[in-house]
């Protein structure tokens, strides 16, 4: 559908977002310099850069496709022009960490690497537009009929407690030691049948509750500052597709504050025009004139809570710094060009096949696409939104108060990836808002099934919904924070250091771990502000879990109950988890101990991590015996 662009569009302004996020080159870092006396890498951005055994994977995966779609394509041409670049960075990151992870015994003896549990690959994912984090930024697998034994004997993993509301149809859940980044083997019930992800950030309580953000950047190795992390663990892997807002560069350049860096324009400099002249203007004042400080003048600040949402703690993002950091890779990246004279041929417009936008006519299609954005798309992708509370329901399928611009850079080291920008009204002008790379998503047609997962339902205890239900109004509505603490048993107090921000300083003893918690409740509470009812604020997730057991309740859509076996419970439990118990679930299944609940924060545009609780009963008393947040 075509969309003409009025005369003079004036609405409210909201920001500037970059529509998908796939590549954030925002606040790059340069390659630790410790690690340059590396080996030449195997990993890389072409098929020929792979060694032999994960060029097989490859060659297995592009049979599948063929088998599936009946298009036949040779594995290099596959792996270096048809797959997106989400899901290239996405194998050679996992392949790296699985390769250069060794399996040891408990003698110390190695008898292979990681990669060697994997039989075949069914497909890769990188970033899939309007999916759930548990579905991108990771790799379906076959694994070999020995790969659980081989895990179970490794120093290296250990069977956590299964996975209980993402990763549906993969249950079993084993993790690296070792703290984050890690990598995940998320397993069928076939035991042959795995996802497998690398978690790169670790979630803790109550900060991760807010970050819409989150789930989806955990697993993806350009966001934020996940190179660095991986880089760190496993050795050997190259940022092969650095880039700077889509500006392919060799490193990242070196910018140093100057003076025009502390004087940005409030204005853009042509005014308020329409978004096809603000677009134009913007990509000339950045590229052409290689005047970053003008540029400047078309960013909202309400696009640097995309530089927010980078971090693990985005509640303790020092905005004061936002605008340099912009400035500092808007300019670099120009620098990186070079002198250029024109947007042809430097930029070129994408198209996006994404229902409900509406393409602009406009004279510069060839540079860059624009279309109507709506409230409601706009909200998914708008970095603000995903950090605000409130139901996402709220938004609207309204046109108007948003523009999208999609294109890619057309640099000497070739393209980078495509961007998006989401423009809105604010201050009386169009400006960018956030920011996104590879709006298009991965395209890639599907060739990996879902095991099927069936749930038992069963009744509520009565008793146990009103405990859940006064624990989260009193926590959450009512602000009584004792009465809260009051439902959190000492045994759960263990929890507090397997929660908490790596950056603090761990509990000394139980009695200030309970402190801890009970400040950490307070925290989250305040954040929430006053919301009228739990609904408004939380919703509840059905557990995907076969084992598990989901109650039926008045308040399912506020959170989740459910039966939790023995096994599974006795895995989480915190103090276990410290002496790193092995798990045993052989036998059937023990009910009646142990019950889940769950929930997430509803934010305007985003999947916030779910936080789950594990309740029994002490004498006559429901009470929580551990705690945490679950992102994919």
């Amino acid at each position: 559908m075509v969309h003409r662009l009025p005369r003079q569009a004036r609405v409210t302004l909201t920001a500037f977002a970059v529509a998908i996020l796939a590549a954030s080159g925002i606040a790059l870092r340069a390659q630790d310099p410790g690690r340059s006396e590396q080996a030449p890498v195997q990993f890389g951005g072409n098929y020929s850069e792979l060694d032999a055994r994960r060029q097989k994977l490859v060659a297995g995966w592009v049979a599948r496709f063929t088998a599936v779609t009946g298009v036949k394509i040779a594995p290099d041409v596959f792996y270096d022009t048809r797959i997106k670049l989400s899901s290239k960075t996405t194998f050679d990151a996992i392949t790296n960490a699985l390769v250069t992870t060794p399996l040891t015994d408990e003698s110390g003896q190695r008898f292979g690497d990681t990669l060697d549990i994997i039989e075949q690959v069914d497909m890769v994912r990188g970033q899939v537009i309007g999916q759930s984090g548990d579905q991108q930024f990771r790799m379906y697998v076959q694994l070999k009929e020995d790969a659980l034994s081989m895990l179970d004997r490794s120093r290296e993993f250990r069977r956590a407690a299964d996975n209980l509301v993402y990763h549906r149809g993969y249950p079993i859940n084993y993790r690296q030691r070792g703290g984050s980044p890690s990598i995940q083997v998320s397993i069928a019930l076939d035991h042959r049948r795995a996802d497998v992800d690398v978690d790169y950030r670790a979630s803790f309580f109550p900060v991760s509750m807010f970050n819409g953000h989150l789930t989806a950047a955990n697993s993806d190795v350009r966001a934020g500052s996940n190179y660095d992390r991986h880089a760190n663990r496993w050795a050997g892997f190259q940022n092969w597709w650095r880039s700077i807002f889509g500006v392919r560069v060799s490193d990242a350049p070196a910018v140093e504050r100057d003076t025009a860096s502390q004087f940005f324009p409030e204005k853009p400099r042509i005014g308020d025009k329409t978004i096809d002249f603000m677009m134009e203007d913007f990509l000339k004042a950045w590229l052409i004139d290689r005047d970053a400080v003008q540029a400047m003048g078309y960013v909202s600040e309400r696009s640097y809570a995309c530089l927010m949402e980078e971090g693990d703690d985005p509640l303790s993002f020092d905005r004061g710094t936002a605008p340099f950091l912009v400035y500092r890779d808007l300019k670099a990246a120009s620098e990186a060009l070079g002198q250029r004279t024109s947007l042809e041929d430097l930029t070129v417009g994408v198209r996006l096949n994404i229902r409900g936008l509406k393409v602009v006519t406009q004279k510069h299609h060839a540079q860059f696409v624009i279309y109507v954005v709506p409230d409601d798309i706009a909200a998914r992708f708008d970095c603000e939104s995903r950090l605000s509370l409130a139901n996402p329901r709220g938004a609207s399928r309204q046109y108007g108060n948003y523009f999208g611009a999609t294109f890619y850079v057309n640099g000497p080291g070739g393209p980078g990836y495509s961007l998006a920008l989401l423009w809105a009204r604010d201050g009386g002008f169009w400006k960018i808002v956030s920011w996104q790379g590879e709006p298009e998503g991965d395209d890639t047609p599907s060739t990996e099934r879902t095991p099927d997962v069936r749930v038992t339902k069963v009744k509520a205890d009565a008793s146990f919904v009103q405990a859940t239900r006064t624990f989260l109004e009193s926590w959450l509505i009512r602000k009584n924070y004792d009465e809260a603490f009051g439902f959190v048993s000492p045994r759960s107090y263990a929890c507090y250091n397997f929660g908490r921000n790596p950056e603090e300083p761990a509990a000394a003893s139980s009695e200030e771990a309970a402190q801890k918690i009970r400040a950490n409740l307070e925290r989250a509470g305040d954040r929430v502000g006053k919301p009228r009812s739990l609904d408004a604020l939380i919703e509840g997730l059905q557990p995907v879990n076969p084992a598990l057991r989901v109650m039926d309740h008045q308040d399912s859509r506020a959170f989740s109950l459910s039966s939790v076996p023995t096994a599974i419970a006795d895995a989480a439990d915190c103090a276990a988890r410290a002496r790193a118990d092995r798990i045993n679930n052989e036998g059937p299944p023990e009910y009646g101990k142990y019950f889940g609940m769950s929930f997430r924060m509803r934010t305007q545009g985003g999947e916030a991590p779910v936080m789950r609780t594990l309740w029994m009963k002490e004498g006559d008393s429901w009470r929580i015996q551990v705690y945490d947040v679950e992102v994919p």
